[in-house]
Order: C-alpha cells, then structure tokens, then sequence
C-alpha cells in the first residue's frame, strides 16, 4: 500500500467534503444549506491550502490550514493566527499516522500562531488530542462540555441522531517561533 500526500486540487473539493461530511458532520454552524453543500462551499474557498493522502487512488484523509484570520471568533487576543480548518482521516485508514503527516504538512509556518478548535464525545479529551501533542500543539482555552450546544452544532455533528449529554470544546495553539 503506497501513500501519497500532495497539495489538494478543485477536483478533489466533493471528495474531501464527503470526508468531512461523514466524519465531522459540519464545522460551519452559520449555514442553513445542508450539511454536505455547506461543507463543498466552505472547502472550495480554501482549496489551494489543503493538502491529501491518497491510497489506491483514492483521497483517504485531509487536511485545510486557513488565510491569516482577520476576526477573534474564541476571544483569545492573538494575533497573525491561522487556523486548521478540517482534519479528517476515512476511519479504515486512522492510526497508520496519516493525520499526523497532514497535520504536520499544514503546520509548518514559523510565521504564525496556528491553532485547532479540538472536540471530543469520548469525555475524557478531545479526540485528536494525541496527534496534536506529537505535533507540538499545546491546550490553549478550554471552550467547556457544552459549547457546541450552546452554538446549536449539535444538529449538524456527526452524531446528530445520537443523544449525546456532552462535547469536550477546547482551542489547542502552536505557537510561532520568536
């Protein structure tokens, strides 16, 4: 089995989008469209900053690194931050460090503070917090086990058709160089 990583291409917008889609369910919470178009519209503007695994031809797992963000959505008084946007890997393929080599290939800028709104449903962490340690992110602010609810992402996670009592919200930082 041969990986591959590149940077994404338009072609690749519905594939990654359905990867989001049946992985994350949506992380844009302001959109009204249903959850598969509005994750095809928010992964189109920022197609030229994402990178693909491929295996066997087919795109396994993803990952989107934001523009410099011009607004402090979580309050967090940082400037020059980027953002990562999705990082999602088709569960047939998790824990053979392919998000760990797309993480790393989004977070190589000694320019700016990147960060990573991190969720979890397993109540004890958030789910990807093993990838982001190894990738030298630290927890930066805790959101709280209610934040996706208070922001209604619930009826658009994931496990939306789940009774889930609680989310663990958290933003992790990896910190530029000074």
């Amino acid at each position: 089995m041969f990986m591959k990583y590149r940077k994404a291409i338009s072609n690749d917008i519905n594939y990654i989008a359905q990867l989001v889609t049946d992985l994350l369910g949506t992380c844009n919470i302001e959109s009204e469209k249903p959850i598969l178009e509005s994750n095809i519209e928010e992964i189109s503007k920022d197609i030229n900053n994402y990178y693909v695994c491929i295996i066997d031809d087919k795109i396994v797992g993803a990952c989107g690194i934001s523009d410099v963000l011009e607004c402090d959505k979580y309050s967090l008084n940082l400037k020059n931050v980027k953002e990562i946007l999705y990082l999602v890997v088709n569960k047939e393929y998790q824990g053979r460090g392919i998000g760990t080599n797309l993480l790393k290939l989004c977070s190589r800028s000694d320019e700016y503070n990147i960060i990573y709104e991190a969720w979890g449903d397993n109540g004890k962490f958030v789910n990807s917090k093993f990838i982001l340690e190894k990738c030298g992110y630290k927890m930066f602010k805790d959101l709280g086990k209610d934040y996706y609810r208070k922001n209604n992402y619930c009826s658009k996670c994931v496990n939306r058709n789940k009774n889930c009592n609680e989310c663990i919200a958290q933003i992790w930082i990896k910190q530029k160089y000074t």
